[in-house]
């Protein structure tokens, strides 16, 4: 196809980004066809300022013209995720969908499959993964810049919220609604960037706060034990509740440490020699390893995280470009997400694949027993 005529389910906060963006043509072979928004006063402002969308009332209403749209772009609360994508699929219709891919493996492994078998692309709205910075540590990852890795640690408390925001909306922050916090709200771009990074965790060990810092019954902190097979040991620590916050991941590996600093700057800390070989050939009681550290330098984007997003999306339908992000990895980071709530609950270590059954009994109960 040369051109990419999206619709945009949901016209809230985000999904207002999405319209005003595609509308204004800031993506290359993708361009705005019409927005689905359940309310009356939403439906108003759209015919106001894009008089030349369509406007649909529902989903429902908007598959029903499926013929002015070849794409859906889902920016709806969490819980109806999959529900619009198999609908879309069905229809169809290729996806881009906003994070959490779902709210449970199950449901995500589910949409996966419709997916599959309608022969439609599905991708996720991971910004984080066009940050310079992450794209550079991914490549000298990747390149073996570490060796063998060792240990990860990522500190990401930046967070802060206040009751402002989680009772702006009726579903935040409740698991009948949200179905988590912290960890599936805040954290899912970085729970992403860590297997992305580092590769799909094994094992989980998790220690979480509901409530610590909010009158709700969801998380509000987490301190996870990732624990890899080929010997990487990780801790990953967050907190919507503290303020000032760190944003830090440092990673260590036989031949030095790289650290990622507020997102921003990509330090290298390089040992001269790899700590396997400096184990052999050392004779001295105290031997001492040397190392040199040095910032390595990252070019600037012009285009935001979200407009890389939307063109890689835009070119991967027009010209078979592989998706930066595709469901799989929305399937990865919900896994993880999952894993930490299951560990939690359970108070014990639990392995990846978790038992999708078992979590989704667990979350219902949850479900049903919530109240801000």
């Amino acid at each position: 196809m040369e051109q990419v005529r999206a619709a945009v389910i949901g016209y809230g906060g985000m999904g207002s980004k999405y319209v005003k963006m595609l509308y204004d043509r800031e993506i290359e072979g993708m361009s705005l066809a019409g927005v689905c928004c359940r309310n009356q006063a939403g439906q108003a402002e759209l015919r106001e300022k894009y008089p030349e969308v369509s406007v649909y009332r529902d989903v429902e209403d908007t598959m029903a013209h499926g013929n002015e749209f070849d794409a859906v772009v889902i920016v709806t609360p969490h819980t109806s995720h999959v529900e619009i994508g198999k609908a879309a699929a069905r229809a169809g219709k290729h996806i881009l969908s906003d994070k959490p891919a779902g709210i449970s493996t199950k449901e995500v492994k589910e949409l996966l499959e419709e997916t599959e078998k309608a022969g439609v692309s599905y991708g996720m709205i991971f910004n984080v993964r066009m940050n310079p910075v992450f794209q550079k540590a991914k490549e000298m990852l990747d390149a073996g810049c570490l060796g063998t890795l060792h240990r990860a640690l990522w500190i990401c408390n930046t967070w802060y919220r206040t009751p402002a925001y989680h009772h702006s909306a009726p579903w935040r922050s409740t698991w009948k609604g949200e179905c988590g916090g912290l960890l599936i709200n805040q954290s899912q771009h970085y729970l992403d960037i860590w297997q992305w990074l580092l590769g799909m965790p094994d094992s989980v060990l998790a220690v979480l706060d509901y409530g610590k810092y909010n009158d709700f019954q969801v998380d509000d902190g987490a301190d996870i034990q990732f624990y890899h097979k080929n010997g990487l040991h990780g801790t990953f620590i967050s907190a919507s509740g503290e303020n000032p916050g760190v944003n830090r991941l440092e990673i260590w590996g036989t031949k030095g440490r790289l650290c990622i600093e507020d997102t921003s700057r990509l330090i290298l800390d390089e040992n001269v020699m790899d700590i396997q070989e400096f184990a052999r050939v050392n004779q001295e009681i105290y031997g001492k390893l040397e190392h040199r550290q040095r910032e390595i330098s990252v070019e600037k984007e012009e285009a935001t995280g979200y407009q890389m997003v939307f063109k890689n999306f835009s070119d991967h339908l027009r010209k078979g470009t592989p998706l930066m992000a595709a469901g799989e990895d929305g399937l990865r980071a919900i896994a993880m997400t999952n894993g930490a709530y299951l560990s939690s609950w359970l108070d014990k270590r639990v392995d990846f694949p978790i038992d999708d059954g078992l979590y989704a009994r667990l979350l219902e109960e949850k479900r049903k027993t919530d109240g801000k």
